[in-house]
């Protein structure tokens, strides 16, 4: 190549050098291990670096698509409540059951423990017994005392006609014990505590005593209305009653 060529092609390299705006680079940490993000600051055509704080490049337009804050659309309020598919009410820590929450007296509940199903496990089984609840046999039955039904159940435990499941007997208590009125067909409670002990003693396994801390853990796993002190005392010892007429029948 003749020294002409040679010089006029050099002369077109450096112009074409001096033609091209110098490129900077800024490395940002997004905070995954050291890792950068790359953006070109000059000829005013970019803007500023993804992840930055979103303002314009010089002589560009272009604003940042950084992650530091929420966007325009959002309500800044977090992720959203993922419970189930309502919020709980205020003051129930979550949608807890109330045994839960209040706790309940330390003592072995046997069977009884079933009463902590969820409501519709009880409700189902509530009118599972009101359908196989014959009134020819067993309605006259469930109107004595829970003193006269122990008695009888002892004496005539072979052939008496009762509800045995321990849900079904928990649903029926909880029935009486919400307004002292049973739904059981033809049966006229000779009190409301009277029925509630019969089926207490029912449900409850038959080796494990009743007590007053028994009635006292039922009627918070159940939610019922308080009881006095005197109820109380009258229903635990009719159920425990029962359990034993129960417990000998089976011996």
């Amino acid at each position: 190549m003749s020294d002409s060529r040679k010089i006029a092609l050099l002369s077109g390299v450096a112009a074409l050098a001096l033609a091209v705006a110098p490129v900077s680079f800024v490395a940002t940490d997004l905070g995954f291990g050291g890792g950068a993000a790359f953006a070109q600051s000059g000829g005013g055509h970019s803007g500023a670096g993804q992840g930055g704080a979103g303002g314009s490049g010089k002589g560009g337009s272009t604003k940042g698509t950084g992650q530091g804050g929420p966007s325009a659309d959002s309500d800044a309020k977090g992720p959203k409540f993922k419970g189930g598919e309502t919020r709980p009410e205020p003051g129930s820590r979550g949608g807890k059951p109330v045994w839960a929450q209040e706790g309940i007296p330390e003592i072995e509940l046997g069977r009884l423990n079933v009463a902590r199903a969820p409501a519709h496990v009880l409700e189902k089984a509530f009118y599972e017994a009101l359908a196989n609840f014959d009134p020819t046999k067993s309605a006259a039955l469930y109107s004595m005392s829970a003193a006269e039904f122990a008695a009888y159940l002892r004496a005539n435990y072979a052939t008496v006609v009762r509800v045995d499941s321990p849900l079904e007997n928990l649903g029926l208590l909880k029935d009486i014990l919400a307004d002292g009125q049973t739904q059981l067909p033809g049966v006229t409670p000779r009190s409301k505590i009277d029925l509630a002990a019969i089926f207490l003693g029912s449900a409850s396994d038959k080796t494990i005593p009743i007590t007053t801390d028994t009635v006292r853990a039922m009627i918070t796993i159940l939610g019922m209305p308080a009881l006095s002190d005197a109820e109380i005392s009258a229903l635990a010892a009719g159920a425990e009653a029962v359990r034993q007429a129960i417990l000998a029948g089976h011996g």
